[in-house]
């Protein structure tokens, strides 16, 4: 088992998202409850020191409702690299990408 892979392996809040079958959205002010399963993202970026291939940066992505956790690493923090890694991964697919530059404060509508 890789480093990552044994650091999430040993995680007890991921093993508690893992073994529950529906978590408490992660918003209790109401904000989330209009919101459908996969409708809603929380996006951030993670410095990390840079790797063998020049990725510096995880994108994290966490659905709102649920808790579910997504995790991507990329060269650069940047609206271009959160577009393409939600259209290559399954978020894009779940969510049109019109939606989120209204649910994320990090993606302008100029780079849609």
């Amino acid at each position: 088992m890789d480093s990552i892979s044994q650091v999430i392996h040993d995680c007890e809040t991921c093993a508690a998202i893992k073994q529950a079958k529906r978590v408490k959205p992660l918003w209790y002010g109401g904000r989330w409850s209009k919101y459908k399963y996969g409708e809603a993202w929380q996006i951030d970026y993670i410095t990390l020191p840079q790797n063998r291939q020049g990725k510096r940066y995880v994108l994290t992505m966490v659905e709102a409702t649920t808790g579910w956790l997504e995790t991507y690493p990329v060269p650069h923090a940047t609206a271009r690299n959160t577009i393409l890694a939600l259209k290559s991964k399954s978020c894009g697919d779940i969510v049109p990408l019109r939606e989120l530059s209204l649910t994320t404060g990090l993606i302008s509508r100029t780079a849609l």
